[in-house]
Formats: structure tokens, C-alpha cells, sequence
């Protein structure tokens, strides 16, 4: 057989996150995931609760974790994140790369 591992096959996202949290620790992962649960007291059983209930984030943990298992490093991981997130290092936000107000999703200029 040949093709991709499918590093997810066979484990829980307990397992996933134990581990990730024993290799990086939560302030890490707190910096590629921006999301609260890893950031403010952070514990398993929090986190657990909101990636079940929050399919962006869960999605974004899991790239972390087959990153890791891929054996990519620190730099490459959060750019993998970023990527999933819509940011890219080499763009503004319109409003930002302007300097003028808000930038509203219809496209006008509030």
C-alpha cells in the first residue's frame, strides 16, 4: 500500500491533545490556536469540551498534531496555522495596509 499515514486513524482527541500538550506544553499551543480554553487555565477537560463543539479549532489542533507527527518544526507548524486561519505573512488586512477605517464584509467602507 502506499500513499499518505493517516497520523488520525485510531485516536481519540483526548490522546491527540495529552499528547500535544506533554511535547509543546499549553503556552505553546496556546500561541498557534488562539483560543481561551488553552490560554486561561488551561486543562484536558475545558479544551476537550470546546474543540467537540468548535470544528475550526478542532480542525486546526488536529494540523498541529500530524505537523508534529510529520516531524515539521515550530516555524513550519505555525505557518501551517496561519494558512488555516487566512493569514498569510506577506498581507495586510485591507484596513490595516489603508490606514482608513473599517472595512465592511460587503465591501464598502464604513
Amino acid at each position: 500500500m502506499t500513499g499518505k499515514t493517516d497520523y488520525l486513524h485510531g485516536i481519540t482527541l483526548e490522546k491527540l491533545l495529552t499528547e500535544l500538550v506533554e511535547v509543546y506544553g499549553w503556552k505553546t499551543l496556546s500561541g498557534w490556536v488562539r483560543i481561551n480554553c488553552f490560554r486561561s487555565d488551561p486543562s484536558i477537560k475545558s479544551s476537550l469540551k470546546f474543540l467537540r463543539r468548535t470544528p475550526w479549532a478542532r480542525a486546526q489542533v488536529e494540523a498541529v498534531f500530524i505537523a508534529y507527527k510529520e516531524g515539521k518544526d515550530n516555524s513550519q507548524i505555525a505557518a501551517i496555522i496561519k494558512q488555516m486561519a487566512g493569514f498569510s505573512s506577506n498581507k495586510k488586512p485591507a484596513a490595516a495596509a489603508t490606514g482608513r477605517g473599517k472595512v465592511n464584509p460587503w465591501g464598502s467602507r464604513s
